[in-house]
């Protein structure tokens, strides 16, 4: 069973930390030692192990308060506690709250031990291993500065409910939606769709799928991405764009779990967990006549709202050095350090685009890039003159619209390369223009 199955060592005695983890990795598995479990909380994800080994007896957080919280992200895999004999009573105790069994300090036989491994995981269904189907960054990169959103998720990661991402666009909301999924457990797919890229007379046949013969050209029945999610997670992003009709009909679908494909008679049972995201008001929308207050009320059960990036400035160099060398290794190049001068500059720029418009900045940057260190250009605006501007200090709304008037004017009123130079949708910058009263550009 081993074939490099990946096991996880939390355990914060070193030594037999590392005898454990020598004997398992001579059996042909591969091995992470984790000496703190808070620390475990937030990596494990991101090694994704197929079976948990903890010990019971630490500090910061004891082995069965920390099972309770892993067993919350993996409830599919084994997780065996490790005991001195005289607290095998507490083994017994952790075995009632998900453990699958135990071993005792010092080990008696590795080869037991080994035996032991293999039962498990042979008993652990391959469909029930949770292997990731995307890319996402690592959880201390992407909960970099928002670590309380990560223990919220933690918690409403395994359970039904609906949950709302707020933020603004570039934020990470889509990278969250995944690792809600992740942490899920769920079985099937992560789906995804943006309400906002969708053509409002293609968005109830992308939700829905439709019947063979139900319109002009359908020339063969097609699931919709509800459908597509079965066992898994639908993120709908964007929601706010959603017309009322349509809105009507995936209230009905969050309520009974029930819809139709379009010309279709037949109900269809979906168990599809519901992510959805927007970065407008919603309750103002509502009051406005243009959301649905029911649908409001029934996808507004769990909201969690992710701060733009300004607010996130203890985490930008790391985020934006995790960002170069990502970028440095598709570009098949050495990573280059940022200079002293970049990182005041990454700091203490009010970044309207969020995180897309880092990774855009310095995307080009790294492609200019020439010396040894990373000297950040920020072609469309000169830093300096808007902090030492004296009418927009201290307001960052006004710093974002001076930044927008800057790249309307670098790019002689071309408001695609304009969004392309900030790092945002052309559908954002619309939406700001509109904002700042720019329409006349």
């Amino acid at each position: 069973m081993s074939n490099y199955s990946r096991i996880a060592i939390v355990e914060d005695d070193n030594s037999f930390a590392l005898f454990l983890k020598t004997i398992l990795e001579e059996g042909g598995y591969k091995v992470e030692i984790y000496d703190d479990p808070e620390i475990a909380l937030k990596k494990l994800p991101d090694f994704n192990p197929q079976l948990v080994i903890t010990d019971l007896k630490m500090p910061k957080m004891d082995g069965i308060a920390f099972l309770e919280k892993a067993k919350n992200i993996f409830p599919n895999i084994p997780f065996i506690v490790i005991t001195a004999y005289g607290t095998i009573p507490s083994a017994v105790e952790a075995m009632k709250k998900g453990a699958a069994d135990y071993i005792t300090k010092p080990l008696s036989s590795p080869e037991d031990f080994l035996f032991l491994i293999e039962k498990l995981l042979s008993t652990t269904k391959k469909t029930e291993i949770i292997e990731k189907p995307f890319e996402i960054p690592p959880f201390e990169i992407l909960f970099a500065g928002i670590e309380d959103i990560y223990e919220k998720i933690l918690q409403v990661a395994s359970t039904e409910t609906t949950v709302i991402l707020y933020g603004e666009t570039g934020t990470g909301k889509s990278a969250i939606a995944k690792a809600i999924h992740l942490l899920s457990g769920r079985k099937g797919n992560f789906v995804e769709i943006n309400c906002a890229a969708i053509p409002e007379t293609l968005i109830e046949s992308e939700l829905f799928g439709y019947e063979k013969g139900a319109f002009t050209g359908a020339i063969k029945s097609k699931s919709g991405k509800i459908e597509m999610a079965k066992d898994g997670t639908l993120f709908l992003d964007e929601i706010a764009e959603m017309n009322l009709t349509i809105q009507a009909k995936l209230l009905r679908v969050l309520q009974d779990k029930t819809f139709e494909r379009l010309g279709g008679l037949t109900p269809i049972k979906t168990n599809a967990r519901f992510i959805v995201a927007t970065n407008k008001d919603l309750l103002e929308l509502v009051k406005q006549g243009k959301f649905r207050e029911d649908l409001y009320f029934r996808i507004n059960v769990f909201p969690i709202i992710i701060p733009p990036l300004r607010e996130r400035k203890e985490a930008i160099l790391k985020i934006a050095e995790y960002i170069i060398n990502k970028l440095s290794q598709k570009m098949g190049k050495e990573p280059l350090k940022l200079s002293k001068k970049s990182k005041e500059i990454l700091k203490n720029y009010p970044w309207p685009g969020n995180i897309r418009e880092l990774e855009n900045i310095l995307e080009r940057n790294l492609i200019l890039a020439k010396g040894k260190e990373l000297d950040i250009e920020l072609e469309f605006i000169d830093i300096k003159r808007v902090y030492e501007d004296k009418e927009i200090s201290g307001s960052l709304k006004e710093m974002e619209k001076k930044a927008i008037l800057e790249a309307l004017k670098k790019t002689g009123g071309n408001k695609k390369k304009a969004a392309e130079l900030l790092g945002i949708s052309l559908r954002t910058l619309y939406y700001k223009i509109k904002e700042y009263n720019l329409e006349a550009l």
